[in-house]
């Protein structure tokens, strides 16, 4: 019984489906078309569009082709940034266990250096939304014009900077510095490889040329459809296929660029909060700190509109 439900939810809850909250526009707009071209095409000769269905077929297969490759180059993006943000709670939490157990310095002090890891995470995910927050975040306070370009960098340099004046206060002995190390260093590899998916998307002119095959392919189906079918068995089987080939593309669309905020984006929010109950338990913090409130700012995309906010 459970089986059957699990297929049948996603028909009972298609509302509630991301990508169908952005495409059902589109199935209208495609519906009210193809009654337009049945009304219409009664003025051409039938034997050219039937002609012209052979083609159209060899074509949606190579688009056919071509989205499937679109599909698996987003969603590798989209799984590289969960693995990340995956190592960045495991070292987080790590870390925190290491500085609490070798660490031999004031409790205070590993409480700081334990809102700096939580702090990194928030600061990671609005610096991937192109966000800011309304506040300082805990542990780091107020920051410069300077800082405040890259604040999960400045957090790093922060962490590290106590690190080192742990050393020099003997604290550290070299073989715990380098077992520490190792987690605090994979702070910004994971930044770094963020920023990597973030700043580079797949190319413009491919995006482009696979929302014109979409295009192109939805506004011939029906000139062919209606001459061999009657308008009201056309549209069905038309909505269908528009409804995965658009679904198929504001998917991609959506998850190659993992860090937004949008249904199929990743859940930095919830992994965010994951890291600081985490954190939070092991160094045993009671106050319930507020790390993170949105403020948007503007951004740009060539295929989209000229300026949006996150």
């Amino acid at each position: 019984m459970a089986t059957v439900k699990m297929w049948i939810r996603p028909f009972t809850r298609l509302h509630k489906v991301p990508v169908f909250q952005r495409v059902w526009l589109y199935l209208a707009l495609m519906g009210l078309y193809t009654l337009a071209v049945d009304l219409l095409s009664g003025n051409f000769p039938v034997a050219l569009f039937k002609e012209a269905g052979a083609a159209g077929a060899c074509g949606g297969i190579v688009l056919g082709i071509l989205l499937v490759f679109r599909t698996n180059s987003a969603y590798e993006r989209w799984w590289e940034g969960r693995k990340l943000w995956g190592e960045l709670t495991n070292n987080s939490r790590n870390l925190c266990m290491k500085i609490r157990s070798l660490v031999n310095v004031p409790h205070a002090e590993k409480i700081h250096f334990a809102e700096l890891i939580i702090s990194f995470s928030y600061a990671l995910k609005h610096h991937l939304r192109g966000t800011d927050t309304s506040e300082p975040l805990p542990g780091v306070g107020e920051l410069t014009e300077e800082e405040s370009k890259h604040v999960p960098l400045h957090i790093a340099k922060r962490m590290y900077d106590i690190i080192a004046d742990w050393q020099q206060q003997g604290h550290l002995d070299q073989n715990t510095l380098l077992i520490i190390d190792v987690h605090a260093r994979s702070f910004m590899d994971i930044c770094g490889g963020c920023e990597r998916i973030k700043s580079s998307p797949i190319a413009v002119s491919y995006r482009a040329f696979m929302r014109q095959g979409i295009a192109l392919n939805l506004l011939a189906w029906p000139w062919y459809l209606t001459q061999l079918f009657s308008v009201w068995w056309t549209i069905p089987p038309m909505l269908i296929g528009a409804y995965f080939l658009i679904g198929i593309e504001l998917i991609a669309e959506d998850i190659e660029e993992p860090f937004g905020k949008e249904g199929d984006d990743l859940p930095l929010d919830d992994i965010c909060a994951n890291i600081k109950s985490t954190v939070n338990s092991i160094f045993q913090i009671q106050r319930n700190l507020k790390y993170t409130t949105t403020i948007s700012k503007p951004r740009t995309d060539l295929l989209k509109d000229k300026v949006h906010t996150t």
